[in-house]
This record gives structure tokens, C-alpha cells and sequence, in this order.
């Protein structure tokens, strides 16, 4: 067999082969003597059927099978010899098997763009300083003071009418919400709180409660907050029997040193404070540190302009279409749950997907250019502290990992990571506030990046996610791309739509 291949585009290639006739002829006569044991033809009998018929009936048909039949077996071998790695099924142009002939095919078929990256280092990136937001401290020891707060009995000789701020209602609750039912028992419902709510608004719908109405049934009706609920219930009138069980009131604790030492992370407020804005200082500071890198892979993207195969970008998206889905199954939902499907969420997925796909291969070839690897001595460490977090062992944990492809990302996204420090460490950094319009940007692009493991462990390091299974099939490796907004998006509405599922 022998074999030429040319490119034909950036993404694509174009293999020839050609495979002698002696080679083609045995198989050929095989594949007539089989069809002429099984033929079973009107006039003849089984296995006697004259060669010129079977020729004359089957011919076209058998040369063709043998024809695709060598495309299979000798395409992968012949891209390999070139040491081209194929993203696609290949596409034959030319396959007609003919006798006495060399069988000759050309198939196209398309292929990674070649990246030599340049400019990569001295680039400017502006890090804006960490901080603490005050309104976030606080809201955070409210938190902390509403965990650590009782329920208990209206006080004796209580004097006002209605139901006010920290009423606790615990409630039955049952009606529809447009054409769909909804039904929930022993339901404790806060008044100025949408925690907890079995339908969106009902706490401010119970507002103007009173105090006697202690063991009855209200009748509401209202129509629940667009926002909090899934696209198909919006505009909805919700219209529900309430049973009115019981009223407790929520007492939270002081703010003293009691309170800090009943937290048990403090011995008095101010160092509970203190310990508080370090904490989400350290946490801004990686918030930050993400902003920075992807601020830097945009740039070093501008710097070196090259376009995928389409195919990658198809696998990304449909990599983060099926995160998605995985998502809302978690909850029990479905994508019209959210309203949307499968295509307008590929549709708003395709521009992150194309980002994702391109920061995967320009950050691949750099670390290829600068011989950036995982050892193994590091590569165990990770897996070792991983499998300490998730409380297993290590011989157990890793034959689950493999099995799952999770020890192939696991691998890239150190790899990853790796490359991004090396980066940094050869960027102009400066220390520096964000721009109003530039920190909406980066916030737009600002994920949780779910690297499909229970992997508590610090990656925040990463700008770019795994960039899809396909690339990392096609690679073997994982890649790099940054987890798209709509999918955050997508997320949150899941959680509004949790709060509505309808009965059983």
C-alpha cells in the first residue's frame, strides 16, 4: 500500500491511497466465492450458480462493499504513517474498485490548525488589588447569626395583629400555579425571607396575616416573581390553600463575644470580623487571579490568529449542552423546565465554545514549545491529597477516575495550570483597579469551573475549562476552555425551577 497526504486548508487534509491488484484480487475472488456458496437463485441449485451470473447480478454490488471494506481498514493506517491525527470521519471522494486495477480512494477529512505561537511573553496584564466588600462581611454574619438563632413561641401577652419579620409559619400548602398543581406539607415559611418558599412569593403573600388566623386555611392568590420561576409558569397566576399550622418566632443571637466564641471560629467579634474579610479577601484575590489570566489568554489570542475545525467547536458545544442537561437531571428537570432546547442553547453556547476551543490549543502549543509537563512524582501528589478529600483510597479511587476519562483531565488541567503560571510569571503584571466597563467584561466571563470531579482542592487557577470530550478524544488529552455564562445562566434557572416541580 502506499500513500501521499496534502493539505488542503488549515483545518483539513486530504489523504490518496493506492493498494496493488494483487492485493485487492484475493480478496476479491473471496467475497465472489462466499456470494456463490450462499446465493440461492431461481434455475440453479445451492452453490452452483455460474460465476458470469453472480458476476452479472452481484458484481457492482460486491466490488463496492470491498471497496469501503479497504477504506476501513487502511484509512487510520495510512494518516497515521503521516502522523496526522484525523478530527473526522473521513469523507471519500474516490473509491471505484475496478478489475485488473489498483485500488485507488482519496478521502478528506479534517485536522487540528497548526498553532506556532509567538508574542507570548512580556504581555501586559492588568490584576486589579483584593478586597474585602463590607456589605458581604456583614451579610455573612447574618448568616452566621440566623444559623445560630431559635425558633421558639409567641411570647406570652403579645400585642400586635400580624405576622411581621422573623414570623415563622409552618404551612400546608396545595393549589396550581397556572395549569400545574402543587402540593407540600409541614412547610416552615419565614416571613422577609425567600428561603424555603414551595412557591415563589408566598411569604410576601402571607405578610398581612394575623396573629388569630393560627390553625385556619387562607386563600391567596398571586402571581409569582418572573424571575423565579421557569419560562413556561412566568405570568402565571399561582392560586393556593394555605393551612396555617403554626406560628413560632425567630430569636437571633446577639452580636457579642458569645455570639463570635458560638461559632466556634472566634473568641470575640472583632477577631470573627477579622477572620471573615481575610477569608473573602483570599477568595477575591483568586477572583482576581482568574480575571488576570483570562484577560491574558484574550490577549495572546488577539496576538495569534488562527480558527479551529469546526469540528472541535461542534464537540465543545455539544460537551456543554450535555453539562447542562446533567445539571438539571441532578434536579430531577428537563431543558423545557428552563425554556430552551438542545439547539438555541448550542446556539448561545457557540461563541464561548469557539473561545474555549482556541485557548485549548494556543495554551497546548505553548506548553509544547516551552516542554511543559506533570511529572509523575506531581501528578500522584494531586491524586493522593484528591482522594484524602473524597475520603477514599487511592487503589480504589483511581480505577474509577480512569474508567470515567476524570484521570485524563485531571492530568490536563495541571498541565494546564502549569503553562498559565509559566505565563504569568513571564507577564508584565500590574497592579491596578478594573475600569468600570472592563470589570463588567471580565465579570460576564466569571464561571465556576466544574471540572467533574469532588475536587475541593484549589484550580482556581484556570481561565479555561477542559475544552469538551471530543478534543480530549481526539488529542488524548483534555483541553482548555472556559465554562460559558449561559450555562451559569442555565443553572440558576434550574434552581427556580426546582422550586415549582409539580407533584410526585
Amino acid at each position: 500500500m502506499e500513500s501521499s497526504i496534502e493539505r488542503i486548508s488549515a483545518v483539513e487534509c486530504r489523504v490518496k491511497v493506492e493498494i496493488p491488484w494483487a492485493e485487492v484480487s484475493g480478496r476479491l475472488d473471496a467475497k465472489m466465492r462466499d456470494l456463490r456458496k450462499r446465493a440461492r437463485l431461481p434455475g440453479f441449485r445451492p452453490g452452483k450458480v455460474p460465476p458470469q451470473v453472480l458476476e452479472r447480478m452481484f458484481g457492482k454490488g460486491i466490488r463496492a462493499e470491498l471497496a469501503q471494506d479497504l477504506v476501513n481498514e487502511t484509512f487510520q493506517t495510512a494518516v497515521t504513517s503521516h502522523e496526522t491525527t484525523p478530527l473526522t470521519q473521513p469523507v471519500v471522494e474516490e473509491h471505484q474498485l475496478n478489475k485488473g486495477e489498483a485500488f485507488v480512494y482519496q478521502a478528506r477529512f479534517e485536522v487540528p490548525p497548526t498553532v506556532e505561537p509567538k508574542d507570548y511573553k512580556g504581555v501586559p496584564v492588568r490584576r486589579r488589588p483584593s478586597k474585602a466588600d463590607p456589605a458581604k462581611v456583614d451579610a455573612e454574619i447574618e448568616r452566621m447569626r440566623e444559623e445560630l438563632s431559635e425558633l421558639r413561641p409567641l411570647p406570652e401577652g403579645e400585642t400586635r395583629e400580624h405576622t411581621k419579620a422573623l414570623d415563622v409559619w409552618t404551612v400546608d400548602v396545595e393549589g396550581t400555579i397556572g395549569n400545574q398543581r402543587v402540593a407540600s406539607k409541614d412547610v416552615q415559611v419565614e416571613i422577609g425571607s425567600t428561603k424555603n418558599e414551595p412557591v415563589p412569593g408566598l411569604a410576601a403573600a402571607l405578610f398581612d396575616t394575623r396573629l388569630d388566623q393560627v390553625g385556619s386555611i387562607r386563600e391567596l392568590r398571586f402571581t409569582p416573581p418572573a424571575e423565579r420561576v421557569p419560562a413556561n409558569l412566568r405570568g402565571q397566576e399561582a392560586v393556593l390553600r394555605v393551612g396555617l399550622r403554626e406560628l413560632k418566632v425567630r430569636v437571633p443571637p446577639e452580636l457579642d463575644d458569645e455570639f463570635a466564641r458560638d461559632t466556634g471560629e472566634a473568641e470575640s467579634m472583632q477577631e470573627l470580623r477579622d477572620k471573615i474579610v481575610e477569608r473573602f479577601r483570599s477568595e477575591d484575590a483568586d477572583q482576581a487571579e482568574r480575571e488576570a489570566r483570562r484577560r491574558l489568554v484574550e490577549t495572546l489570542l488577539e496576538r495569534n490568529e488562527f480558527e479551529p475545525a469546526p469540528s472541535m467547536i461542534a464537540r465543545e458545544v455539544a460537551a456543554q449542552v450535555e453539562q447542562t442537561k446533567r445539571q438539571l437531571a441532578n434536579q430531577g428537570l428537563r431543558l423545557s423546565a428552563i425554556g430552551t432546547t438542545e439547539g438555541q442553547l448550542a446556539q448561545r453556547f457557540r461563541p464561548q465554545a469557539a473561545f474555549n476551543v482556541k485557548a485549548f490549543l494556543l495554551l497546548d502549543a505553548i506548553g509544547k514549545a516551552e516542554g511543559i509537563e506533570v511529572t509523575d512524582e506531581d501528578f500522584e501528589k494531586e491524586l493522593e491529597q484528591l482522594a484524602e478529600e473524597r475520603g477514599q483510597s487511592l487503589a480504589r479511587m483511581r480505577p474509577n477516575m480512569e474508567k470515567s476519562g476524570e484521570l485524563i483531565l485531571l492530568q490536563a488541567q495541571m498541565r494546564e495550570e502549569r503553562i498559565l503560571d509559566f505565563l504569568m510569571g513571564e507577564a508584565e503584571v500590574t497592579e491596578a483597579e478594573d475600569p468600570v466597563e472592563d470589570h463588567d467584561h471580565d465579570h460576564d466571563h466569571d464561571h465556576d469551573h466544574d471540572h467533574d470531579h469532588d475536587h475541593d482542592h484549589d484550580h482556581g487557577d484556570e481561565v479555561v475549562q477542559a475544552a469538551g470530550e471530543g478534543e480530549a478524544a481526539a488529542e488524548g488529552e483534555a483541553g482548555a476552555g472556559a465554562e460559558s455564562a449561559e450555562s451559569a445562566e442555565s443553572a440558576e434557572s434550574a434552581e427556580s425551577a426546582e422550586q415549582t416541580k409539580p407533584e410526585g
